[in-house]
């Protein structure tokens, strides 16, 4: 045979044949080919419209690219594994990505959403009986003027200024709201409000949502002290639901506990304790109390006193009063024209100082004006031993602090607490305070849309397509979330404590599916291809034990690598 008639065909592997056995299980590629229509206009697209969506979510998990930028990444890419023939690579460009997206707004997003996470539970075997709810807001840079009536209903979610989680109060933003469950942080729900959307007003649609998921009311519904409003408790309650939150610090039932903490003993009873975070550190201990008053609603109130937080009560408390403290101070250096002309503008300004700090319950700062004195050269020139000069008066402001002791001492008997209301007669104070541990790892699904999917819609200027990508998005960290917890699981049910994921070697107690996907980083397969354009010969990259490993775990057939 000529050499010549030969060619190699080299494509990226990576994790994709990771992403296609979970694609499967989830049964996500029919899901959005059913669900989101194909014709319109009596044409019926060359490529499905969910097809092309399936080709985001998985570009979302292993690259992603912008959408200009798609048909390159799927041209270098293994495409059969995303159910695509050779030459489907073809058709995808922008404008078709943007109408699949367009399809997708149109479709029934609650029952697509419904229909796979039903799917999800029953596949997976996920346990519903404890759900957390949180939000985030996903930020814009650009104007996006012109969006639909505000009070119209049919529209999609308004790109606008609200509470910036993000810190940029600057720009505008949409609110993501993610509910999980306490099977392995597992979402199970999603919706994107309007940018000025608070948290209070999302929960009773997200609960009732959930109940249609899990075909019942029973399950414990945990969320931020957002949640403790009349309404959204009485709901809940008022409909068979439970469930548990923070009573904010905002609440009359605050304040009258930690009055309470000035002039009485408190029987804390301990309920959790555990070895701290470093060697050296003390054990992280939580007491707990639960009064006999209940809240204005008549629902339980659990106080807790933890160890961690008593000493960061303290030291922040310490950190704010040394900064007021040195603000003020440099306050008194002012010269020239940017001194104090009054006493009135000087008290003023320590005043605003102790209200930016925070500090103003521990501080009592006084602004007066005293006479000093000083002495100036006569004459001008560099002085010398013959230099005379005349003593001059002067009124200089400043400040006398003090620090309110009583105040100080009085905060100090409540660092550490912490307070929670439920309408759950059954579960122990403990169990509660288990329950609710459970919040940080729904906040971490919340970071990873943040910073390993880099969830950044910033090409997209249709708030519909904006709207449908963040749908591909919470598919993509549902399927995160499904990697994470298959691996964890397979690795305790054989007494497997760790793996060899990071760099240089490092083990990995609790991989992360980021972690996995990258241990198929830059793995390829090579074709050598004869005349006919039939493959001769088919060559894959050599995987590392590790990634055998993972495959093995997650039960992904290894042939896909060559294997």
């Amino acid at each position: 045979m000529n050499v010549n008639d030969l060619e190699l065909r080299v494509r990226t592997v990576e994790g994709l044949p990771i992403l296609q056995h979970f694609f499967d299980r989830m049964s996500l590629d029919h899901f959005l080919v059913t669900y989101v229509p194909g014709k319109k206009l009596g044409r019926e697209p060359k490529l499905p419209h969910g097809r092309a969506l399936l080709v985001m979510v998985a570009n979302v998990l292993l690259s992603r690219e912008p959408l200009y930028a798609v048909r390159e990444w799927l041209d270098s890419h293994a495409s059969e594994f995303l159910g695509l023939e050779p030459e489907d690579g073809e058709l995808f460009n922008d404008d078709r990505i943007g109408r699949a997206l367009d399809r997708l707004y149109e479709t029934d997003p609650a029952s697509l959403l419904t229909a796979l996470v039903t799917r999800v539970v029953r596949e997976f075997d996920l346990d519903l009986g404890q759900i957390h709810n949180d939000s985030t807001t996903v930020t814009f840079s650009g104007g996006y003027e012109g969006q639909e009536d505000p009070e119209q209903k049919e529209r999609p979610p308004l790109i606008t200024f609200g509470h910036n989680k993000d810190h940029r109060p600057d720009l505008k933003q949409l609110v993501y709201s993610l509910t999980v469950n306490a099977d392995g942080a597992v979402p199970v729900h999603y919706k994107t409000y309007d940018g000025n959307t608070t948290d209070d007003q999302t929960h009773i649609d997200t609960w009732e949502t959930v109940c249609r998921i899990a075909g019942n009311t029973g399950f414990l519904y945990v969320a931020d002290s957002k949640l403790c409003t009349r309404g959204n408790m009485d709901h809940i309650h008022d409909h068979g639901g439970r469930f548990l939150t923070v009573l904010p610090r905002s609440r009359k039932e605050d304040d009258d506990f930690r009055e309470q903490v000035q002039t009485s003993r408190v029987p804390w009873e301990e309920v959790r304790r555990r070895k701290g975070r470093n060697k050296d550190d003390p054990d992280e201990v939580y007491e707990a109390y639960e009064p006999p008053a209940r809240t204005l609603e008549g629902y339980r109130i659990i106080w807790y006193r933890s160890s961690v937080k008593l000493r960061l009560d303290a030291k922040r408390r310490g950190q704010r009063i040394d900064r007021a403290k040195q603000r003020i101070e440099r306050l008194e250096e002012r010269t020239g024209a940017h001194r104090f002309r009054s006493v009135e503008s000087a008290q003023k300004a320590s005043d605003n100082v102790l209200s930016e700090v925070g500090a103003g319950r521990w501080l009592r700062v006084q602004a007066r004006s005293v006479d000093a004195s000083e002495y100036r050269q006569i004459s001008p020139g560099r002085p010398g031993k013959d230099t005379k000069y005349r003593k001059a008066e002067r009124n200089v402001i400043v400040f006398e602090i003090e620090e309110i002791a009583e105040a100080i001492l009085g905060d100090a008997r409540c660092d550490g607490l912490f307070a929670m209301t439920t309408n759950d007669e059954q579960m122990t104070p403990g169990e509660l305070l288990q329950a609710y541990k459970y919040q940080p790892f729904l906040e971490k699904r919340n970071e990873q849309l943040k910073s390993v999917l880099a969830v950044a819609p910033v090409f997209l200027q249709r708030p519909e397509r904006v709207a449908a990508l963040l749908f591909l998005y919470y598919m993509a960290v549902m399927t995160f979330a499904l990697i994470e917890r298959e691996i964890r699981r397979a690795m305790a049910g054989e007494g497997i404590e760790s793996l060899p994921l990071y760099p240089e070697g490092r083990q990995a107690r609790s991989p992360t599916a980021d972690l996995v996907l990258r241990a198929f980083d830059s793995i390829r397969r090579s074709e050598l291809l004869g005349k006919d354009g039939a493959p001769l010969k088919i060559f894959h990259d050599p995987l590392k034990d590790v990634a055998i490993e993972t495959l093995r775990l997650l039960g992904v057939p290894a042939q896909a690598y060559g294997e």
